[in-house]
């Protein structure tokens, strides 16, 4: 009797085993079958690459959440221009993700510890959201994140150990946010921060104590805010810095030692302040040195 026959003729006897026969093939094949095949790609995204160089293309997709379903292995992911609110509970999944496009949001809070298994996490852009506060441990696990762009949101306040995990950070972007001050010591253990834009926001004062931290600087702008005055420990230790822009604030008054210490300095722009002069400009002054009214 051929085999197949066989399979017949064993299957009319036994009944049972006609329905089990599918499922164990439907078990043996998701044994078989790869982790990432797995993966669902939601509508109006892009998923390309494999194993080594996952990809997924989400731009404008209406999505509400971060999807959940993607290759585990997914290494680049870009949620720009949806209509996501939160992070809550949707990134675990990706521990192996090294950028990540949040950007045109509607994400109101980043809430804690939502980044927690992203330690391979090296860009972050969270830019154009509606984030208004920087929670304590919101940036917890990602000690090798190298940029993050917090730009264009609401930020009025940040937790003295928001960015306290940030150990790798090289450049922080805050532009165009709500802040007017820092509590001391927010950006300490920021050892390799080299680049700070904090352009228009609200700041009254030079957050001298939290400046005082970043060791590898090398790029400041404090444009477009609200500074009246800089003192002459404002930006005290400041060794690498080479461009300084405080520009477009509503300065009247500067200490003439102002800015003794920043000797690698370059470039500084004082335009477009309530200075009508600078009778003596500092001893070091720059060769690229903005004065008011140039």
């Amino acid at each position: 009797m051929p085999d197949h026959t066989r399979v017949t003729a064993t299957t009319r006897s036994r009944p049972w085993l006609s329905g089990a026969i599918p499922v164990l093939l439907l078990l043996l094949t998701l044994v078989i079958l790869p982790l990432e095949s797995t993966a669902f790609c939601p509508s109006k995204c892009q998923c390309l690459g494999g194993e080594a160089n996952s990809r997924a293309l989400c731009v404008d997709a209406a999505l509400e959440d971060v999807p959940i379903q993607l290759n585990p292995e997914t290494k680049y992911i870009n949620l720009t221009v949806n209509r996501i609110r939160t992070l809550e509970f949707s990134l675990p999944f990706y521990m192996k993700l090294e950028i990540l496009d949040l950007s045109q949001n509607i994400i109101e809070t980043l809430g804690s510890k939502n980044f927690e298994y992203q330690s391979e996490l090296r860009t972050l852009n969270l830019s154009r959201n509606l984030v208004s506060s920087l929670h304590k441990h919101a940036f917890k696990g990602l000690t090798n994140l190298l940029l993050l762009d917090l730009s264009f949101n609401r930020i009025e306040t940040v937790h003295p150990t928001a960015l306290s995990d940030l150990a790798s950070l090289v450049e922080l972007d805050l532009t165009n946010n709500n802040i007017v001050s820092l509590e001391d010591n927010c950006f300490k253990g920021m050892n390799t921060l080299e680049v700070l834009v904090f352009r228009n926001n609200r700041l009254l004062d030079v957050p001298a104590s939290n400046l005082w931290h970043l060791h590898a600087i090398k790029s400041l702008d404090m444009s477009l805010n609200l500074v009246e005055f800089v003192r002459n420990d404002s930006f005290e230790g400041l060794k690498e810095l080479l461009a300084l822009s405080v520009q477009g604030n509503v300065m009247s008054e500067l200490d003439l030692s102002a800015f003794e210490g920043l000797i690698s300095l370059k470039h500084l722009d004082l335009s477009d302040n309530n200075l009508t002069r600078i009778s003596h400009p500092p001893s070091n002054a720059p060769s690229k040195f903005v004065l008011p009214g140039v």
